[in-house]
């Protein structure tokens, strides 16, 4: 598999600067930074939750850190819980299983960041397979998501 169509489409719509590394298979964030050698404070990871509306929201965070529901609830003043990936799996056809980018604004979906993701120079994330990882700088990345808001919601 390649770069998801719709990743693909909305760094080419906001003429992002980035390049595309390689690593041998892998099947988490975490996983994917170590075999690229990426720092995994920099290696942005996406959770999809749901709350009792019906709204989904994408929140981003290192993979070296987790999703604090707390924290994020606090700052949403939403009563989120996490999705099942069946709940979601249509919204990313073109990705695989298990490999999401981190970019809420190319799925039409809410998306928070961590603070933490922010204060670094450079960001990674799953390009929509399970080999490929984008990079760019960190301010390239949160011009993909304009209206994506920041709070500190990891551990």
């Amino acid at each position: 598999m390649t770069m998801a169509a719709r990743l693909q489409s909305c760094l080419a719509q906001h003429q992002s600067r980035y390049e595309v590394l390689w690593h041998t298979p892998s099947h988490t964030s975490r996983e994917s930074a170590r075999r690229a050698g990426i720092p995994p404070e920099r290696m942005a990871k996406p959770v999809i939750l749901n709350d009792t509306q019906g709204h989904r929201l994408m929140a981003v965070l290192p993979a070296s850190r987790q999703l604090n529901l707390d924290k994020l609830r606090q700052s949403t003043r939403r009563n989120w819980r996490l999705a099942h990936e069946s709940e979601f799996g249509n919204s990313f056809a073109d990705c695989a299983t298990g490999a999401i980018p981190a970019v809420g604004s190319a799925f039409g979906m809410e998306t928070l960041i961590d603070a933490s993701l922010a204060t670094g120079r450079d960001i990674y994330f799953e390009a929509g397979d399970h080999e490929g990882i984008v990079h760019m700088t960190t301010e390239q990345y949160l011009k993909l998501m304009p209206d994506a808001q920041q709070a500190a919601i990891s551990e």
